[in-house]
């Protein structure tokens, strides 16, 4: 079957107008050096929120302010978050999907953040589609967590920041999930210096888009465990970054559950940050990518994970 989605038009100018909307709902976040030639931009350190989603939500909601006072989404976490956070600044009514089987510091971290929440479906795309069926029936704007220009533009803000704080950067390493971050961050970066390398880093356990863009179409892969559980995602056949993540993300590396754990507990000895494995996971594939020359930047996405399992990984030998 041949690849049938649309290809989003986005330009750097969507990104830079982003940064205008955004700047007084997150913050820019510090790079700071991991080793002498790897340096961490922390996502995690985004308020409340904790991760880069904010960014993609903040976008989408205050450009969609004047003509909506409620919104629907789906969410492994993050995602989800960022809207219920916007949501209760601007004064939007949010509501959020998220699949049975979330884990249980995510739902009762959302359950604070968005007004109503619904548990339904068993994988992630099951949630998403009734989430837009749901959204649709409302007549109530959908925000997709990655399928969507707007969020994209959001995203590709931390691309901008980059370029800014280390000028001299030659690759950047991106967690993938949907594809919505590395796309954005691929354009910005892409746009003013097409040299620097953008790196996607998924589980070797799933990874969904590695597997679309080396067949050349979207397909299902087996849902295994990861401790990256929010790149564990498969793509809806509707998935516009797929063309994106072509166009702008140089080549792919896989990552180990050990060595992402190994990554969580660098990261805190180093530097003292608390990172989930989805934002990790970058560390990780930067330390194994034997062709990596010159400085780089892997993005920290989040550090949204649950405390008695950080607590194992870091006093693991």
């Amino acid at each position: 079957m041949s690849q049938k989605n649309k290809k989003l038009m986005l330009t750097l100018k969507d990104t830079q107008k982003a940064r205008k909307n955004i700047q007084d709902l997150i913050i820019k976040t510090p790079i700071v050096p991991f080793s002498k030639n790897i340096f961490l931009k922390l996502e995690n350190r985004q308020p409340v929120v904790n991760g880069f989603k904010i960014r993609g939500a903040a976008n989408y909601m205050v450009s969609k302010n004047k003509e909506n006072k409620s919104v629907i989404t789906s969410a492994l976490g993050t995602h989800g978050f960022a809207v219920g956070y916007v949501g209760k600044k601007l004064g939007i009514e949010t509501t959020c999907f998220m699949p049975n089987n979330s884990p249980e510091v995510a739902i009762k971290k959302m359950k604070k953040l968005v007004d109503h929440i619904i548990l339904t479906g068993d994988v992630f795309t099951k949630t998403e589609i009734a989430a837009e069926k749901f959204a649709k029936s409302k007549k109530t704007p959908f925000i997709h967590p990655y399928n969507d220009p707007m969020v994209i533009a959001g995203q590709g803000t931390i691309g901008l920041e980059i370029l800014e704080q280390l000028p001299e950067v030659k690759n950047v390493y991106v967690p993938i999930s949907g594809g919505g971050l590395a796309s954005g961050i691929g354009l910005a970066i892409k746009s003013i210096d097409p040299k620097i390398k953008i790196i996607g880093v998924q589980p070797s356990a799933i990874h969904a888009m590695q597997t679309a863009i080396s067949k050349g179409r979207i397909t299902t892969v087996k849902n295994k465990k990861t401790l990256a559980e929010k790149l564990a995602i498969n793509l809806n056949l509707k998935t516009q970054t797929f063309n994106l993540i072509k166009k702008y993300v140089d080549s792919f590396i896989l990552v180990d559950e050990k060595d992402i754990r190994k990554a969580i507990k660098n990261i805190y000895q180093k530097t003292g940050e608390i990172t989930e494995g989805s934002g990790a996971i970058t560390l990780a594939a930067a330390l194994k990518d034997k062709k990596r020359k010159g400085l780089s930047v892997c993005v920290i996405s989040g550090g949204n994970i649950d405390k008695e399992k950080f607590k194992k990984i870091v006093g693991e030998k």
